[in-house]
């Protein structure tokens, strides 16, 4: 409690930048260029992640990058009112209740994660929400969409689940949503200087368009749309 009210003085802020750009500025001085920039990297890591977990509790415990980036948008847009939907990796529901909401379609959302279900439920009731894992869930119908946001790139066997719920579930499309290794030439700076380069340590992948294109014809899906924004792929591919 001390601690907390010291770090929230004007005071205590400006020392801390004092001494972030101290040892900034040393660091540069007096090490080799590599070794300070691992350093830097490394402390923009930490910096990035209690950013990130701030803003997920931002709205009411929902991320903001949900309001920024209105990726929903592109969901939405796409969808039409007499489409059943399948959301794999809905995590706390917020695109498939957007969906069901703004598209007026029938949304069903299946995550292996309890605790952003009970969330989801707790908050939307327009959407069927299932606990399970995709890897081994059978789909009980056909649906006309399958959405994957942000979801394939914590797969392995993405090859195998796309075709999978392309034969199971019979959509006419699926909608997908992954994180572009091309967002930023600090990724492959990272990368060159021996540090972790994903943007989150559970990815198995990050995407260039020529690779994620290449998984889903794999897949026995055709890209019809591929838009690159945020740091990100969003697709949408004929079944």
């Amino acid at each position: 409690m001390l601690l907390d009210r010291l770090l929230a003085t004007a005071p205590a802020e400006r020392l801390v930048s004092g001494l972030v750009r101290a040892w900034s500025s040393a660091s540069a001085r007096r090490l080799d260029r590599r070794v300070a920039l691992r350093r830097l990297l490394s402390l923009d890591e930490l910096l990035q992640e209690r950013v990130d977990a701030l803003a997920a509790g931002l709205d009411d415990g929902v991320h903001a990058k949900h309001r920024l980036m209105r990726y929903h948008d592109f969901f939405v847009d796409r969808i039409e009112s007499h489409e059943s939907v399948l959301d794999v990796g809905c995590g706390k529901g917020e695109l498939a209740h957007d969906i069901a909401e703004r598209a007026h379609a029938t949304v069903t959302g299946i995550d292996w994660n309890a605790g952003s279900l009970a969330f989801a439920r707790s908050r939307f009731d327009d959407v069927e929400f299932v606990e399970a894992d995709v890897l081994a869930w059978e789909p009980p119908k056909h649906y006309d969409v399958v959405v994957l946001s942000n979801v394939l790139e914590h797969i392995a066997p993405r090859v195998e689940l796309l075709s999978r719920l392309r034969e199971a579930a019979k959509p006419s499309r699926m909608m997908i949503r992954v994180p572009s290794r091309e967002r930023d030439w600090l990724v492959p700076l990272r990368a060159e200087l021996g540090l972790p380069h994903l943007s989150d340590p559970t990815h198995e992948i990050e995407y260039t368009r020529e690779e994620l294109e290449q998984e889903l014809r794999a897949s026995g899906l055709t890209p019809v749309e591929v838009q690159q924004r945020w740091g990100e792929l969003w697709v949408v591919a004929d079944a």
